[in-house]
Order: structure tokens, then sequence, then C-alpha cells
């Protein structure tokens, strides 16, 4: 028996905005906040990622251009609590006396060496090569808005320092799930159909794991030019995202929680993801004739398969975080027209068994036949 899967995925843009806190005299310090829902409203970095310290690049730009130098290179910068300010670690710089200093930082800190590299930043470009999500499941890639011609600690968001403007470079996703309906009373039977749903498995196959990114400065100086596509370039590396569905119990017609924050490498969704779910469906009937509700139909291990971009949502695209509520219809329903529940989804109705009776016309046969009595 088929059975039907509605896709709800609200795509929030997520952007990550910075915040600077005073330094102690002319000591360069960084303060950076959290991702919050917009730009206008940054929440402090250190709630989230107190331990995810950063990295940043600088370049003096001297009176004289001959003056030019690098001044920071992959510099690791963290939290010093007890000045509460997000400085580099090990080393101290000072605001040179004259000239400025470009800044471009990156999120989380990578030293040279490690099986996740570091991107590669130049004053111009951002680029992110063989970046393989699967394997650096909870590494939340970020980048910052480029920072430049600073001469001093400036007040950008709510305090002093250099202004650090993350974003993220990959997508989020999270997956919840309900049932459509689980019960029917007939009005002109009173027939009451009961529907128990319970989900073996939960899975989303044919994700691409490993891309690579490109940015270039846009000629505002600051920001970056994204793909136009807000997607990474992908190998052919995919992985196969499964769900925890251990203790989801029988679904009921609220919202369960399954996976959350997922990160994923932005990606086109017309390429093969497929989300597939295996269900076992139990339909009780109690006929209204005093003898109570029954066990009529058992479906074990009911294969079913929707595609992931929902109809509507066409790519899982940077900076993007995606909720996906999945709502399974127990049987073979329609869509009744009206959204009672007020979730933006149309509301379903099993679908009815009924007959089409028809009868072949009688066949005459004439027969001639002597009968000796």
């Amino acid at each position: 028996m088929k059975k039907i899967i509605l896709l709800a995925a609200a795509a929030l843009m997520m952007a990550a905005c910075a915040k600077t806190e005073t330094g102690n005299g002319p000591e360069i310090s960084f303060q950076i906040t959290r991702y919050a829902q917009t730009k206008a409203s940054p929440a402090d970095y250190k709630d989230e990622y107190l331990n995810v310290p950063f990295g940043a690049y600088a370049w003096y730009k001297g009176v004289s251009a001959a003056d030019n130098t690098d001044f920071m290179t992959n510099q690791k910068v963290s939290y010093a609590s007890a000045q509460n300010i997000w400085k580099p670690e090990g080393t101290t710089y000072y605001w040179p006396k004259t000239g400025s200093i470009d800044f471009i930082c990156y999120a989380p800190y990578t030293a040279d060496g490690v099986s996740a590299p570091a991107p590669a930043i130049t004053e111009n470009s951002i680029a992110y090569a063989n970046w393989n999500v699967a394997a650096n499941q909870g590494v939340d890639v970020m980048y910052a808005d480029k920072a430049p011609g600073l001469s001093n600690n400036v007040q950008t968001y709510n305090y002093n320092g250099v202004p650090t403007l993350f974003h993220h470079a990959l997508a989020r996703v999270s997956f919840r799930i309900r049932a459509a309906y689980l019960d029917k009373t007939d009005p002109d039977t009173g027939t009451k159909t009961r529907w128990e749903v319970t989900v073996n498995s939960i899975g989303v196959s044919n994700v691409f794991s490993t891309g690579s990114l490109d940015l270039s400065l846009n000629a505002d100086g600051k920001s970056w030019d994204k793909p136009a596509t807000n997607v990474w370039n992908h190998t052919t590396d995919k992985t196969d995202i499964n769900l925890d569905v251990t203790g989801l119990g029988a679904l009921t017609t609220s919202v369960a929680d399954l996976n959350a924050n997922i990160l994923v490498l932005p990606q086109s969704l017309s390429e093969g993801q497929v989300l597939n779910m295996n269900l076992t469906i139990k339909t009780y009937r109690d006929i209204n004739d005093g003898n109570g509700e029954k066990l009529v139909l058992t479906e074990t291990s009911v294969p079913v398969s929707a595609d992931i971009s929902g109809g509507n949502l066409t790519a899982w695209g940077m900076n993007k975080n995606i909720i996906y509520t999945f709502i399974l219809a127990p049987s073979k329903a329609t869509g009744t027209g009206t959204d009672s529940d007020g979730d933006g989804i149309e509301d379903l109705d099993p679908t009815i068994i009924y007959f089409d009776p028809a009868v072949t016309g009688w066949e005459d046969v004439t027969v001639d036949a002597t009968l000796n009595i």
C-alpha cells in the first residue's frame, strides 16, 4: 500500500555576527559573536563557542607601499577569561604608530599539518579544498568579512576592537516527524478506524559529503562573492544520513524531534538525494457492534521514499538552517483543501474504499435438440 509523506522545510538564514570588546590600551584584541537570526541583533559568540578559537590573518599597509608586510599569519585567537576578551594566543600585538591593518578571520582555528586543513587565505580570497563534512561532523566552518584599513580599536557592534563578522560556510539540517492523522470515525456507519505507526528507520541517501569553496572579495572590499547557486563544488563522494529513531515509539499527531543541527555540504537537491523510511503500520477497527476495537491489519517493513527537496526547496544553501517536518499519512489519503491546525500544510483525509459494480449482459444460447422421452 502506498503511503503519503509531506515534507515541510523551513529555510532560515543564519548570520554569524561579530562584536568587539575593549582591550588594554593599544593592544590588538578581538571579540566575536555567535550566529543570530538577523545581523541587527548579534549574540555573544562565547555563549556557544567559548572553547572554539579562531584563526586570524592580517596585513600591514604603511604610509609607503614599500613598508607593506604580513602582520599575522594563521594566528590563533582564543578567549581570555580574566580580561573577558578574545586575543592572540602566545603573542601580543600592538597597533602600529602609522599606517593601517587589514584583517581576515576564519573559524575554527586549524593548525597547519592536521587532517582538516585550514583554508587558504590571501588578502582577496578564501578557499576550502576537499572539505569532508562527514569526516568532520560538528566542525562549524565559518569565515569573517574582511575588516580593512584599521588603525585602532573601533566600536562597530557593542565593544571596541577588530570587527569580526562571521558567516557559516556550511548548511545545517534538523528533522522532525508527526502523523497527519491516526483515527477516523465514519459519520454514516459509526465505524471507528485507528492506526498505529512505528518508524523502523529513516535515512537520507546519496548526500554529497566532500567539496570545495572559493570566495573572492567583493568590490566593497569587505564582503565575499559567494557562488551564484549558494552551494559548494562537490566531488563524487557521498554518504547517508541515518536518523536515530531509538525511543521514538508510536507516532502521534504532535511533532517529535529527530536528529538536529546536522552540518551538511551545501548542495543542490536535484542530484538524487532521497528520503527513505521503513514503517510498521497497524490498523484497528471498531464497527460499533459492542465488541470493541480489533486489530484487522498489520503492515510490516513498509518502504516509503520521497524527494528530500519537498517540492519547493531546491538546495541546502550556505548559511541556511533547514528544518524538515515529515508528515506521515498512515493510509492512502487525499487533501482536504483546508489547513485546520494552521501549520501551513493542507490537511489530509484517509481515502475510503468504494466499489464500482458492473454486470455483463446475459448471453443467449439457442439449443436445437431432440429429446426422446
